[in-house]
C-alpha cells in the first residue's frame, strides 16, 4: 500500500503528516521543494483542503464545486467589473440549487452580494441596463410583490464572505450552504424540506472546506443552527472537529 492509499484512510491529515508520509514513500526533497509538490497535488485534485492545515484524499469522483453560470449572470458580472473594477462582489443564481433539490426551480433569480458602501452605485449601474428588473435590499414582502423571472436582487456582502476559486465573483458552495440559513430571501425562496437533501448531496459530491464554512457561519450568526441541523437532520459525517 503506497502512502497516498494510507492517507486516504484518514478523515484528514496535516501538511506535516503528508510530508512525512511522502518521505517514507520515497520523496527525497526538502520541505521547500515539497511545498511545490503539494501545490501540484492540490491543483490536480490528488489532495483537497478541508480545514485549516487539514487535508484529505478525496474519494473518486469528488472534486471542488464548479457551476456554469447563465448568460445573464455573466452579463451582470461583466458590467459590474467594467463599471466598478475594484469592487468585491459575489453572484448566485437561484437555479444553481437544481443540482441538489428534488423539486426543480423553474424561474431564475440572480442575487448579487455587494460591499455595503457601494450598493447604491451598483444599483444605479444595473437598473440602467436591466430596467424594471432590479431590487436593492428588498424586504420579503417587496421581494414577493415584485418577483419576476430573471429578476436581479442586490444585497449586502457580509464581511469575511468566501470568494470563488475560479472567478472571485463565483459563489463558493460553503457560502451557499451558510446563506441558506442566514439570508432571509433565500429562506423565503427555498423550502426548508429540501435542506437535508441539499446538504447531503453537497457533502457527498464535493470537497467542503469545513473551516471556511463554519468561519463564515459564525460571521452570519448561523454556526450553532447549522451544526445542530447537520447532526440531527443529515447523514453528513464532518471530517474535522470544527463541526463538533
Amino acid at each position: 500500500m503506497n502512502y497516498m492509499q494510507q492517507l486516504s484512510e484518514k478523515n484528514y491529515f496535516s501538511r506535516q503528516e503528508l510530508y512525512r508520509a511522502a518521505q517514507v514513500g520515497g520523496f527525497v526533497g526538502g520541505e521547500e521543494t515539497f511545498k511545490k509538490e503539494m501545490q501540484r497535488m492540490l491543483l490536480n485534485g490528488n489532495i483537497a483542503r478541508v480545514g485549516r492545515n487539514k487535508y484529505c484524499v478525496p474519494p473518486k469522483g469528488v472534486n471542488y464545486y464548479n457551476y456554469s453560470y447563465s448568460e445573464l449572470s455573466h452579463s451582470v458580472a461583466g458590467l459590474i467589473i467594467e463599471k466598478h473594477p475594484y469592487l468585491d462582489f459575489t453572484l448566485f443564481e437561484l437555479v444553481q440549487l437544481n443540482e441538489f433539490v428534488n423539486h426543480q426551480i423553474a424561474h431564475n433569480i440572480v442575487f448579487v452580494s455587494v460591499e455595503s458602501d457601494i450598493v447604491d452605485f451598483v444599483f444605479d449601474t444595473l437598473k440602467e441596463a436591466y430596467p424594471g428588473k432590479v431590487l436593492i435590499n428588498p424586504t420579503e414582502e417587496i421581494f414577493h410583490q415584485y418577483w419576476l423571472d430573471d429578476m436581479i436582487v442586490i444585497v449586502k456582502l457580509v464581511t469575511e464572505a468566501p470568494f470563488g476559486r475560479k472567478e472571485k465573483w463565483h459563489t463558493r458552495l460553503e457560502k451557499l450552504l451558510v446563506d441558506l440559513f442566514a439570508e432571509p430571501l433565500l429562506l423565503a425562496s427555498v423550502s426548508e424540506g429540501e435542506y437535508t437533501g441539499i446538504y447531503e448531496e453537497a457533502f457527498a459530491s464535493y470537497i467542503i472546506d469545513e473551516s471556511c464554512l463554519f468561519r463564515y457561519a459564525r460571521r452570519r450568526s448561523a454556526e450553532s443552527r447549522i451544526k445542530k441541523f447537520i447532526g440531527e437532520n443529515t447523514t453528513v459525517q464532518l471530517r474535522t472537529r470544527i463541526g463538533k
